[in-house]
């Protein structure tokens, strides 16, 4: 009630009339002695005295959710290490990571980027998380999900060399590119595999070549040019406008994918944990 501000709508939510609910308060009131709400015609308001235990009880009903959870979860808990493509980290798993630390507050995560061949012994990781080839000798891969990709920019870039459904007039542009998207990419070769899809030329084009996809996406939303973007990582981007993607009728499923390595027999509760979350979130249906 003190959320909705309305007694109505708070007996509703509780599933009793509007006159048991104000009873209570009242009754409640009458036992601390206090004054909890201020009442106007239609809505109801907190007094300071309600605030403030409002705000504590809040509080406590927050460390005893957490509490609950460790318990629900006791022994699954100690530090998950993860190692991951900066711009996945950056673009997609850090901004959702937050939920899974608070449904499983025992486990600490330790998150490390980088462009490194996967190794996990050698990087002493519990999962790593690529893109690209599905199958590294000697780990157990577990697809995640699919990529497609398109050329994205600032609207103003668009706009400059409009660009909108005229994908020849990208030979005027500069081309940014992720040169290690994988391990064995060649520095083109993501703007080779669309041009190639598409009968596009770009001979004149000019170009500026990043070890990461978050720094040419960054480059383009500062208006330096072309990004090829990968559409999982750049959902939330292109939603809000800050990127465009000119040639709507121009995306390549990409022929690489994301997925999780780990060791065979490593497969303790916490990985088990992570994999199920990590795959609840990319919409994977289990």
């Amino acid at each position: 009630m003190a959320e909705k501000g309305s007694i109505a709508v708070a007996a509703r939510i509780l599933c009793l009339t509007p006159s048991a609910v104000s009873h209570r308060i009242r009754h409640l009131e009458h036992e601390l002695n206090l004054p909890l709400f201020t009442r106007s015609h239609r809505k109801i308001t907190l007094t300071t005295e309600g605030a403030r235990l409002f705000q504590k009880i809040t509080h406590s009903f927050d460390l005893l959710n957490k509490e609950l959870l460790s318990l629900k979860h006791q022994g699954v808990e100690g530090r998950l290490s993860l190692y991951t493509r900066p711009s996945f980290a950056q673009a997609w798993l850090v901004p959702r990571l937050s939920d899974f630390l608070d449904r499983y507050p025992g486990i600490e995560v330790c998150l490390s980027t980088g462009n490194d061949p996967i190794q996990l012994d050698e990087l002493g990781v519990d999962i790593a998380i690529n893109f690209g080839q599905l199958n590294l000798p000697g780990l157990v891969c577990t697809p995640l999900m699919n990529e497609s990709m398109t050329p994205v920019c600032s609207a103003y870039y668009a706009d400059k060399f409009g660009l909108v459904n005229h994908p020849e007039r990208l030979k005027e542009c500069r081309l940014l590119h992720d040169h290690k998207a994988w391990e064995t990419n060649s520095g083109d070769h993501e703007w080779q595999q669309w041009t190639e899809a598409f009968d596009i030329s770009l001979a004149a084009a000019s170009h500026l070549y990043c070890d990461q996809m978050a720094l040419s996406v960054t480059a383009a939303l500062h208006h330096g040019g072309v990004a090829m973007g990968r559409m999982r990582l750049l959902e939330d981007s292109l939603q809000s406008g800050n990127l465009v993607a000119p040639f709507p009728d121009k995306i390549l499923v990409s022929p690489y994918g994301y997925a999780l390595y780990t060791q065979q027999g490593t497969h303790w509760p916490k990985v088990k944990l992570f994999m199920a979350w990590i795959a609840e979130q990319a919409g994977v249906i289990g």
